[in-house]
């Protein structure tokens, strides 16, 4: 979307003097009044000290935002704000946002939120539904029409349904989600992937992490307001919360962003996530707290968008089926938008903590908000680190801090027996399973009434994992690590345990056993994108395989292997309901596959790179690849517009002018592809 309306509203990120001093002014008269406020990150240094209810809270702040921006550290760039009580107790930015420059990071320093953003989506979809637009129960179809999917159980997917990750779409549509630019068609073009998609289950049964459902409810908010999704957030949620630092997406012309390095040296491009709804939002620790205290638990001084009957529904645990029939917690307790609205251990000693990660290509974000005492944990980083693990020990340093938890926490584990037969249906539990990590195969031992798992390949399996029954279809092996069998709603799944607190999340599900597979054209190979873009930022081979151990199946490789049962000569379905990122796989014409919105090549039929050849990109296609024999050296002026990417014949990259400062000049190739690729007409002419 274009942000036309928030560039004339800011010219740049570092903001206007009169805006600091009005700023500076208004906290300056708060402190003057008794109240124990953080002005700007220079004066946290002089003014922590003296407060002495949060300076363990600011001392284990502080360390963590060293230890990140540290030479050893995982970012280069770090913002922490805290909220209690209403009140911002502590921000300070660490790092350097620009490190060419040795810009420091301020307190209105951007950076991309990531998944964060689906909190504001769902908080868009509760305004309309206060304006009396729709209903969260009202199915799509009726508040968004001509919304249609290759899937007749779609009309059954509801509002609620995108927003709690329950819809059963595939995932994500990856093609063009993160670019060096921002791209205007990803919306458009995702809805006509969608329809050509299927689901991976019953709409409201499994709840896989899905970020297609927050695109479609973005289409919602932009079909019944008229209106381009940034404007509704900016007039509806930025401005009457007062978040003059939030934005969607990074600003034409602003300086003050926390640019992303590789290794800390050297700059990555600019980063634009066109999912907008789902992760396309740009902001500061400071603006995260105060939005989440408004959307939360809103103070008397508090601006707020949200009626206290949204505010409940905002904050309340989305249950699929399956989970209604389980006799096991949830671990990820998700919400509206909210990765958890309850948190152990704190749960346990009645404070209740929500909470959301945001992680990009190039960005990571946690956001933690506790309604009953008004407070708020934001870490914000341009690098990629663990969210939560990084992020929890702030919060509970506040929580002991404040008296809110005690210091020791009851971590008893559930006991149980040392050592007990199989349960009657083990049976039913062998077999092979599908999760994000892979294909994995279970068998038991019932003289040692143990569990097997292994992981597999289509030539080869290697144990890693042997666990003993302990009672209740409860495993646990030699580490310590808790699985268990479960039937959810017909499907037998594998769970993993969090012991202390008798709470699981689905692992992996078992995959169907398939007989007599239709003839089909599908073959092994792999396969390159030929729609790649000149500023897409992920570039992703696949590779299909048929195993005869799973003879009805397609299996592909992208970042792990899913299995897709065959269904026609040319189809496939999805059998995994409770694995994220699946995607469409299907033949078309000229041979080509379908993955999801990428349209492949099989590297077979690329043709090899002929000295001197006229190469015509953009036209027909926006990737043109030729394949390179080994030893050799590549080189070749790129036009304007154009991108040249270079695989090894392992298939990683080499080469990728979209980071390297120079075309290549004979460039040393030790086989594998090169594509041209540009998204207008132009010619490149290589020598080789």
């Amino acid at each position: 979307m274009p942000n036309d309306s928030l560039a004339s509203r800011r010219n740049s990120q570092t903001g206007s003097e009169a805006s600091r001093e009005g700023t500076m002014g208004k906290l300056l008269r708060v402190v003057l009044c008794g109240v124990v406020l953080i002005l700007t990150a220079s004066c946290l240094s002089a003014q922590g000290e003296l407060y002495a209810p949060y300076r363990k809270t600011i001392g284990v702040a502080r360390r963590i935002g060293d230890s990140l921006t540290s030479e050893s550290g995982g970012a280069s760039a770090v913002s922490i704000a805290v909220v209690h009580e209403g009140e911002m107790i502590f921000s300070q930015g660490f790092g350097l946002r620009d490190r060419e420059a040795g810009l420091p990071v301020d307190r209105y320093t951007r950076f991309n939120m990531g998944s964060v953003s689906k909190t504001f989506t769902a908080a868009a979809i509760l305004l309309l539904q206060q304006d009396g637009k729709l209903d969260l129960d009202d199915p799509v179809v009726d508040v968004l029409p001509g919304f249609s999917m290759a899937d007749e159980r779609y009309k059954d997917i509801s509002v609620r349904m995108l927003l709690s990750h329950t819809s059963g779409m595939a995932g994500t549509n990856g093609l063009n989600g993160f670019t060096s630019k921002r791209d205007s068609n990803y919306l458009t073009e995702t809805l006509r992937e969608l329809g050509q998609s299927s689901l991976k289950h019953d709409p409201g049964a499994f709840s896989p992490y899905c970020n297609d459902g927050f695109t479609v409810a973005q289409a919602v908010v932009e079909y019944l307001t008229g209106i381009p999704f940034d404007r509704f957030l900016q007039e509806r949620v930025f401005d009457p919360l007062q978040l003059e630092h939030t934005s969607a997406g990074f600003l034409s012309g602003e300086v003050n962003i926390a640019y992303a390095y590789e290794d800390k040296t050297t700059r990555l491009p600019l980063e634009f996530v066109n999912i907008m709804a789902s992760g396309g939002l740009a902001s500061t620790a400071e603006d995260l707290c105060r939005y989440a205290l408004a959307v939360c638990s809103p103070t008397a001084d508090t601006p707020t968008i949200l009626d206290p009957g949204s505010i409940g529904e905002f904050t309340a645990e989305q249950r699929p089926e399956f989970d209604l029939e389980m006799d096991l917690g949830r671990l990820l307790t998700y919400g509206l938008g909210w990765d958890f609205v309850s948190w152990e251990p704190y749960r346990q000693q009645g404070v209740r903590v929500l909470g959301k990660t945001g992680g990009t290509l190039h960005y990571t974000t946690m956001l933690f908000a506790l309604p009953e005492s008004h407070s708020a944990v934001a870490l914000i980083c341009s690098g990629l680190v663990n969210p939560l693990v990084t992020t929890l020990p702030i919060l509970d340093a506040l929580l002991k801090e404040t008296g809110s938890i005690s210091s020791a926490l009851d971590q008893t584990e559930q006991e149980l027996l040392p050592e007990v037969p199989l349960p009657d249906d083990y049976a039913s539990y062998e077999g092979y399973y599908g999760s994000d990590a892979g294909i994995c195969r279970i068998e038991f031992d019932v003289e040692s009434s143990s569990l097997r798992e292994y992981t597999c390949t289509a030539a080869s399996s290697e144990i890693i994992r042997i666990a003993q029954h302990k009672g209740n279809g409860i495993f646990e092996d030699a580490s310590g690590v808790r699985v268990a069998l479960r039937t959810m709603l017909g499907t037998p799944g594998v769970l993993v345990m969090n012991k202390h607190f008798n709470q699981a999340n689905v692992r992996m599900t078992r995959l169907p056993e398939l007989h007599d597979a239709p003839a089909h054209e599908f073959s092994e190979g792999t396969w390159l994108p030929e729609n790649f873009t000149s500023y897409d930022l992920i570039m992703q081979p696949f590779h299909t395989a048929l195993w005869s151990a799973l003879p009805s199946y397609l299996v592909v490789t992208g970042e792990s292997s899913i299995p897709y049962a065959i269904t026609s000569a040319s189809g496939t379905s999805m059998v995994l309901p409770s694995v994220r990122d699946q995607m469409s796989v299907r033949l078309v014409a000229d041979g080509r596959l379908m993955v999801g919105a990428y349209r492949c090549i099989k590297t077979d039929d690329i043709l090899p790179l002929v000295d001197g050849e006229r190469i015509e990109v953009g036209v027909r296609r926006s990737s043109v690849w030729r394949s390179i024999q080994p030893h050799g050296t590549l080189s070749c002026k790129i036009p304007p517009g154009g991108r040249i990417i270079v695989l090894g014949s392992d298939y990683a990259m080499t080469y990728d002018s979209l980071y390297d400062d120079s075309p290549p000049s004979s460039l040393e190739v030790d086989g594998g592809y090169v594509a041209f690729i540009a998204d207008a007409p132009v010619v490149f002419e290589p020598s080789w």
